[in-house]
């Protein structure tokens, strides 16, 4: 029987222009409404996530949200943290030295915004700065950041086979001691060991007396793959990488714009009551 639902936010639960479409909304209510619990897992930092919660219908009192891939766990209404594992700040400052020399645009992502160099100037053209919490560093330092919680970095890129190729010196300058994933065919994700969606995921169902086996979790990315090998059931939406596809229990025949979520939704949280 399924006990609770997890869903990542884009290119899953939210259409291209990034909204809830209306029958996924429907199909969460729904849930709710029978006692079954609907949380989000994501990349996404807490101040990325704007609307789409509550568009959701999922600030609601004890449920919680994922973000940047389980590196922190937040009270969906109270926006309280309940855990963290932030990144070690000599891995993000040898991978920012990296970013730098190689001209690469790169993000450090800490609890209220995230910093950046090497910015694409269309994204700066069209003020993305300022609408998405981005501050650019302008100097070549990044020590004012010594003492703060990052979450993760990240390395954008429109080429993944690109980014693909930069693994191994990412892992050398890492330490081979970092979390590893990729995301929207745009970013390599860098977070702390053993940080990833089920690791988080098996804390959340522990804190609310709930087995894995009762899990539903539905995504479309390889930064999903973790969290649904570890469900109860993974599901892989239409548009989901072919990894992902292969790990799932069940691929849908809608895709993201379509309403994915709520027919996963409907053919296993109804059905196995």
């Amino acid at each position: 029987m399924i006990e609770l639902i997890t869903s990542d936010i884009d290119e899953t639960l939210v259409d291209d222009y990034k909204n809830v479409p209306v029958v996924n909304r429907k199909a969460i209510d729904k849930a709710e409404e029978n006692g079954i619990k609907v949380i989000l897992a994501t990349g996404r930092g807490p101040y990325e996530l704007r609307q789409i919660p509550d568009q959701a219908g999922l600030i609601r009192d004890n449920r919680y949200i994922i973000c940047c891939n389980g590196a922190i766990t937040l009270k969906a209404k109270e926006k309280e943290i309940v855990d963290s594992l932030p990144l070690d700040f000599e891995y993000v400052k040898n991978v920012f030295e990296y970013a730098y020399e190689n001209k690469l645009e790169f993000f450090i992502y800490t609890i209220d915004c995230k910093y950046a160099i090497n910015i694409d100037p269309i994204e700066k053209a069209n003020e993305y700065t300022s609408q998405t919490n981005v501050k650019e560093i302008t100097d070549h330092n990044i020590d004012f950041l010594k003492d703060e919680l990052i979450l993760k970095v990240l390395i954008k890129n429109k080429d993944i086979d690109f980014l693909h190729s930069l693994e191994v010196d990412v892992a050398e300058i890492t330490n081979y001691d970092c979390e590893i994933a990729y995301s929207s065919d745009l970013y390599m994700e860098i977070n702390a060991k053993n940080v990833n969606k089920a690791t988080a995921l098996r804390k959340v169902c522990n804190s609310y007396g709930i087995n894995m086996e009762n899990t539903l979790v539905i995504g479309d990315n390889y930064n999903d793959v973790a969290m649904i090998e570890a469900a109860g059931i993974g599901v892989a939406v239409a548009n989901a990488h072919l990894q992902v596809k292969e790990v799932a229990n069940f691929v849908t025949e809608a895709n993201n714009n379509q309403g994915a979520v709520a027919e996963a939704i409907e053919k296993y949280a109804f059905n196995s009551k």
